[in-house]
Parts: C-alpha cells; sequence; structure tokens
C-alpha cells in the first residue's frame, strides 16, 4: 500500500514538473490526478495557466513564487472564493479548495494590477468542452435542440 502511495506521488510529482516554465506561450495543461496541484507564479504569469481536473474532491495547490515580487492566488467560481496571502519570492504556499460543481473556476493573483498584467488563469473541472454554462438543468423532455456538443452526458 505505501509502495502503491509513493509512486502516485512520484507521478503527480512528474505531471507536475513536465509543466515547467518552457514559455513560449506554452500553456501547460495539468491534469491532476491526485489531489495536490503545484502551481508556479512568475512576474506576471501562471505556470501552468490552465489546469484540468476530471474528479471533483478537496484540491490543495501548491503555490510556489518564482518572481521577484510578491504574489497571491485568489481562486472563484462555481460559488467559491479563497485565497492566500501574499507571499514572498522564493516562498511556496498552499490553498485547499473543496471542487464539487463541474465547470470553469478562475484563479489569479489578487495583488494590485497582478491580474491586470495577465496574472490569471482557468481551473476546469471536468471535460471543458461544454458551453461554458451556470451549470443550471431546467430539465425538459430529453430532446436535445442545442448545438450538439452538450452530448454524452453521463
Amino acid at each position: 500500500m505505501r509502495l502503491a502511495v509513493a509512486g502516485i506521488l512520484a507521478l503527480v510529482g512528474l505531471l507536475a514538473a513536465g509543466c515547467g516554465s518552457g514559455g513560449g506561450g506554452q500553456t501547460g495543461t495539468l491534469v491532476a490526478g491526485g489531489q495536490s496541484i503545484s502551481l508556479a507564479a512568475a512576474d506576471f504569469s501562471f505556470d501552468p495557466s490552465k489546469i484540468q481536473i476530471d474528479q471533483p474532491g478537496t484540491y490543495t495547490i501548491q503555490l510556489t513564487n518564482n518572481g521577484g515580487t510578491g504574489h497571491a492566488l485568489e481562486v472563484e467560481g462555481q460559488g467559491i472564493e479563497e485565497k492566500t496571502d501574499t507571499i514572498n519570492p522564493g516562498d511556496t504556499t498552499q490553498l485547499t479548495v473543496e471542487i464539487t460543481k463541474p465547470g470553469t473556476y478562475e484563479f489569479y493573483c489578487p495583488v494590485d494590477g497582478h491580474r491586470a498584467q495577465g496574472m490569471e488563469g482557468t481551473l476546469t473541472l471536468g471535460s471543458g468542452g461544454g458551453s461554458g454554462g451556470t451549470g443550471t438543468d431546467t430539465g425538459g423532455s430529453g430532446t436535445d435542440t442545442g448545438g450538439g456538443y452538450g452530448y454524452g452526458s453521463g
């Protein structure tokens, strides 16, 4: 059992390391197989800037400040609004959030002006291929009269 846990942790670490700051506009989507997500802050971006998770649950986001100024992390969406304190360059902090509703959540640096300089990203629970709606189910007869991207729910 301990070997399996160690293997899973090593895999999560490799996935996070594979999303390093390659630059060049790379978004580096991270599929979080575990309950931990690594995120790096720079001046003025996050790496990765897009995070995809497949299962609802409690996730701990570990933020490392690789920049030259103080940064923080705020996660918003689907009824969640949680943030960290500002951390100094070279420091690390954690933010634990309960991600239960499928859809897109925003994350950004709430330090004055950093978000406006591009320090933001998205965390998506589910396939991320939907229409970006509010997640409200209005019921109905089951007949799909929409555009064809909403099939396959299950």
